[in-house]
């Protein structure tokens, strides 16, 4: 028996042993089983999340939104057109301070490893786990790259494997070097500006080769939360990440990068980094930066404008132009004063005061309507308005030129008041549309340097903001600023001289009775030089009579005048529209001897490449007047300032001429002039046609506007003169005749003339008898009337328009 236990027991230990060779022989085919099912459940992942991916190749041809730059003419930067604001620059003009900064703060294995961290991501998962949440990044600068050009920034787990994929993907495809400049020029700095080119021009105002050890420090700290550690926001923050970003320089120097000394980094933590102060939101041109974007949306078409990185240059004077608004501000400002131009609208008795502005189917921007105020807020600033049947606000920060004691909106205007607005933004939905003040009135200054044409300023409004530009789009009757036209036709056509004799007398031309501005006031027969420095209507009409409207008309056509105009017998005193560019335009053709060109604002525009880019030809120059011609006009302008309306020129104590100009009911104000190397216009009026009201004229109100720009615009010797060109001669002329001066005579004028116009006869002295006194007498005798108006047979061929006095 015990035998036979002892055979069961070995039976039983055989068959365990058996049992247990087969469980370890069964082992390697599980495990290889399951590494096999593994790896076919990482090669299905990557299969299923490799799907639909970016392709990695499309960054090698970098080419992401940049800032288009616009320059004036000694290359201030004017202002930016943009996406993002972003300069792209080659790890050429990239320091090393800025290459190792940014290792030390993001990823100083970016060298070694293949565009994984894993250690990183490990030490990143222990922390998630211990905060609960995902509080550690861990990524590469490669990961980085891929998660801001080639993904979404969601936190999923489904969006990581893929950044995971392509940051592999990645580094097989571009070299170390290359994913860098990429992370360089793409990252996000704070405060909408992206890539290390502009952080280094919005934060120490220089070139990212020319920062420090310490400025590439602060800098490199910043894309981590830009919100958070930016300089200019939380400046504690942002210096202890610059001096985070020391240390790590300091602890892997010697691995990493030993060619940085300690002293460097020592220096550095002693260096005192501020950001210079931020600049200006807004430009001081903004009607240039829309016609520069204008003249590269035609140069380059809407894609590449949309991409930007061009260099803009132009012709403008940028501290001129600042200049230029502040002495149109001044002067409306002005304005405002002398007619109480402030506060709601006046209300006038007997009902004729002015009434709100319809109901209309819908606003139009541009357009001036008179608002009932609804309400006010004061918490918010703004006035409730009802603006022709909609709903608009009016912000108090936007109506300070008419608020100048910084009154709330209640205190400001009441309950059904009526207020002037334009509409700036149109409403949406249930938001109401923007509305701003136009209480007072608006104006434009131009200033062209004759010879070249260059546009040295451009003002189209009292503020710096985009929208209508009264120097390029207003069309506005010009006034008496028209005459020089005239005068200048009249003295290229050999019929008249500065000399000639026109009678100012009343006249009727088909029911139009024109007047002077002083309408009790006509002095007879008067020189053309007279009349135009005292601007005198009946005159400039007469001359027009006898040139031809159309004549007339077509010699404004040629000095530049593109607008058109009403062809009748009201051109002679500015009745038809220009706008004042041009006016300014066809008077720089005076101050070039003659010659018209057409203006110039962009200069040249340069690709991100550095290639120029092609302009549109302009419209070739042309003489309309011979040199002489244009200097006989420049004469006669220049008495309207030593005797006629625009004698408070006088106080610049240098050459300059120009004309005075108001039309009807005071709507315009113009004075246009120039000095032998600048030419300015300034125009005054109000959007609407509303009168400027009492006593404004072109004298008071736009003159003293152009005093300041043109002040401020000629910088030359002031003894600089009008040099006289051949064809002109001079002579001494008797002031009431316009005849050669006779011996002796002590009230004679010193005129300039074309050569061959001047006048050949001589006036006669106090002390000699007229003979046509004896051929009226005899006349008389024959039982003729001498009050009839007869020209006398030896003064009809000098006197225009009726009889000159004896």
């Amino acid at each position: 028996m015990a035998g036979k236990r002892t055979q069961k027991k070995k039976r039983k230990g055989t068959k365990r042993t058996k049992r247990r060779t087969g469980s370890v022989a069964l082992l390697p085919k599980l495990i290889g089983g399951a590494l096999i099912i593994g790896a076919l459940l990482v090669l299905g992942g990557y299969a299923y999340f490799s799907r639909d991916l970016p392709s990695v190749t499309s960054l090698r041809d970098y080419t992401p939104p940049q800032t288009t730059r616009v320059y004036d003419r000694n290359k201030k930067v004017i202002g930016e057109i943009f996406a993002e604001r972003r300069t792209v620059i080659p790890m050429s003009r990239v320091p090393r301070y800025v290459v190792l900064s940014v290792l030390a703060a993001e990823d100083a294995d970016f060298y070694e490893h293949e565009g994984l961290d894993y250690r990183g991501m490990l030490r990143a998962m222990a922390r998630d786990v211990v905060a609960g949440r995902a509080a550690q990044g861990g990524s590469t600068i490669t990961q980085q790259v891929v998660k801001l050009m080639l993904l979404t920034p969601e936190r999923t787990l489904q969006r990581k494997i893929r950044e995971l994929i392509l940051a592999r993907r990645l580094e097989s495809e571009l070299s170390k070097d290359e994913i860098l400049h990429l992370y360089l020029n793409h990252v996000n700095f704070g405060h909408g500006r992206y890539g290390i080119q502009e952080a280094a021009q919005y934060y120490f105002q220089k070139n990212a080769l020319d920062l420090s050890l310490a400025e590439a420090a602060l800098l490199a700290g910043i894309p981590q939360a830009p919100a958070r550690l930016s300089p200019r926001v939380s400046p504690e923050a942002a210096k202890r990440r610059q001096r985070y970003v020391l240390s790590q320089l300091q602890a892997k120097r010697e691995v990493y990068w030993p060619d940085l000394s300690d002293a460097a980094i020592a220096a550095a933590r002693k260096e005192n980094v501020e950001p210079v102060p931020p600049p200006e939101r807004s430009s001081s041109a903004p009607e240039v930066l829309t016609i520069a974007r204008r003249a590269l949306r035609s140069a380059v078409g809407d894609e590449a404008l949309g991409k930007g990185g061009y260099e803009i240059h132009t012709t403008i004077d940028l501290p001129l132009q600042r200049k230029s608004r502040e002495a149109l501000q001044r002067g409306l400002r002005a304005v405002d004063e002398r007619q109480g131009y402030r506060g709601p609208l006046r209300r006038a008795k007997r009902r004729r005061g002015p009434k709100a502005t319809k109901p209309k189917d819908a606003l139009r921007m541009g357009r001036t309507y008179i608002a009932r105020v609804r309400g006010a807020d004061d918490g918010a600033g703004k006035l409730l308005l009802d603006v022709a049947g909609h709903p608009a606000v009016l912000r108090m920060r936007d109506a300070v030129r008419f608020n100048r004691e910084g009154r709330s909106a209640s205190a400001f205007a009441k309950r059904d008041d009526l207020l002037p607005v334009s509409i700036t933004q149109m409403g949406e939905d249930d938001d109401p549309a923007i509305a701003r003040l136009e209480r007072g009135p608006e104006g434009s200054v131009v200033v062209i340097e004759p010879r070249s044409r260059a546009v040295l300023a451009l003002v189209g409004s009292f503020d710096a903001v985009s929208g209508f530009n009264r120097a390029t789009q207003a069309i506005r009757q010009p006034g008496s600023s028209f005459k020089p036209l005239v005068y200048a036709r009249a003295i290229q056509s050999r019929r008249f001289t500065a000399a000639s004799l026109v009678v100012d007398a009343p006249a009727v031309y088909d029911e139009w009775k024109p007047r002077n501005y002083e309408q009790w006031n006509y002095q007879g027969a008067v020189r053309l030089r007279q009349a135009l420095a005292r601007s005198i209507n009946m005159v400039a009409i007469r001359v027009v009579e006898e040139l031809g409207v159309q004549d007339v008309a077509e010699f404004a056509r040629q000095v530049g005048i593109t607008t058109k105009l009403e062809e009748d017998m009201a051109l002679a005193l500015g009745a038809s529209g220009v706008r004042p560019i041009e006016l300014a335009n066809a008077y720089a053709t005076f101050a070039a001897g003659g010659r018209w060109a057409p203006t110039r604002i962009v200069s040249r525009i340069v690709a991100p490449d550095g290639a120029p880019v092609p302009l549109p030809a302009a419209e070739p120059a042309r003489d309309v007047m011979a040199p002489n011609e244009a200097y006989v006009m420049t004469s006669m302008l220049r008495s309207v300032v030593t005797e006629g309306t625009g004698s408070p020129a006088q106080r610049l104590d240098r050459a300059v001429v120009g004309k005075t100009g108001t039309s009807n009911e005071a709507r315009d104000a113009w004075f246009v002039g120039y000095s032998p190397s600048i030419v300015a216009g300034v125009w005054v009026g109000f959007d609407d046609q509303r009168s400027l009201g009492k006593r404004e004229t072109g004298t008071r109100t736009a003159l003293p506007i152009w005093i300041d720009v043109m002040a401020a615009a000629d910088e030359s010797p002031k003894e600089t003169n009008f040099a006289m060109p051949s064809g002109v001669i001079r002579a001494r002329i008797d002031p009431a005749s316009g005849l050669l001066a006779y011996e002796g005579q002590q009230d004679a004028l010193e005129e300039v003339f074309l050569v061959g116009t001047a006048p050949t006869e001589v006036a006669r002295s106090p002390d000699v008898a007229d003979p046509n006194l004896f051929l009226m007498e005899q006349f008389d005798e024959e039982g003729e009337s001498a009050s009839t108006g007869a020209p006398r047979p030896a003064r009809e061929d000098r006197v225009l328009g009726g009889v000159a006095p004896p």
